[in-house]
């Protein structure tokens, strides 16, 4: 009888416990991309360049509280470092970074790491693959020429406008890519609470 007792009582309390939880919706125009609750990790940049991350502490209608953390690797094991707990309005986040790129403590701040992260196929976005391999072969076609003894620009014309021209799609990949999304029109974020319409 007692079981039967809590069971309904829990049942008639879930829907206000329920509807008492906010969550943060990273949106593009209506489609969700990402939903942070009390407890996730969240990194986001502030209008003036500062790049914060941590914890979600509380959520509320337009703003929102982390405690950042700096997890530091000693010879035994992880060491773990809090900060105090900082408040933040939506309306300051100027960007966020997209899935899977990494921001973590570097150099005393919190910044993007490029060398690590899940991005899928960076080294081919960004340009870096083109742009090392356009040097690579330009260098290689010259040093050749070079212990030939018959290097001549006019000989080699065509394969450095080649190795030029893959070096500028290397640049011209590094320049448009984008490893966040700015706050705005297209992307936005919302605040939405649980068990409302």
């Amino acid at each position: 009888m007692k079981k039967l007792t809590l069971i309904k009582a829990l049942l008639l309390l879930y829907p206000v416990i329920y509807s008492q939880q906010s969550i943060l919706v990273l949106k593009k125009k209506n489609k969700p991309l990402e939903t942070f609750w009390n407890g996730s990790t969240i990194a986001f940049q502030l209008k003036g360049k500062e790049w914060k991350k941590g914890a979600i502490t509380k959520i509320q209608n337009d703003s929102f509280y982390i405690r950042p953390m700096v997890v530091t690797q000693n010879i035994f094991n992880p060491d773990t470092v809090y900060f105090n707990t900082s408040g933040f309005l939506i309306s300051e986040i100027y960007s966020m970074p997209k899935r899977g790129v990494l921001v973590d403590y570097k150099d005393g701040k919190f910044q993007i790491i490029r060398s690590a992260g899940h991005q899928h196929w960076y080294w081919i976005k960004s340009g870096w693959l083109f742009r090392i391999g356009a040097a690579g072969y330009a260098g290689l076609n010259i040093l050749n020429g070079l212990v030939k003894n018959n290097f001549s620009i006019s000989d080699s014309k065509n394969q450095l406008i080649i190795a030029a021209a893959v070096f500028m799609g290397g640049i011209i990949l590094h320049k448009v890519y984008k490893v966040t999304v700015l706050t705005g029109k297209k992307y936005q974020i919302k605040t939405v609470q649980l068990g409302q319409q």
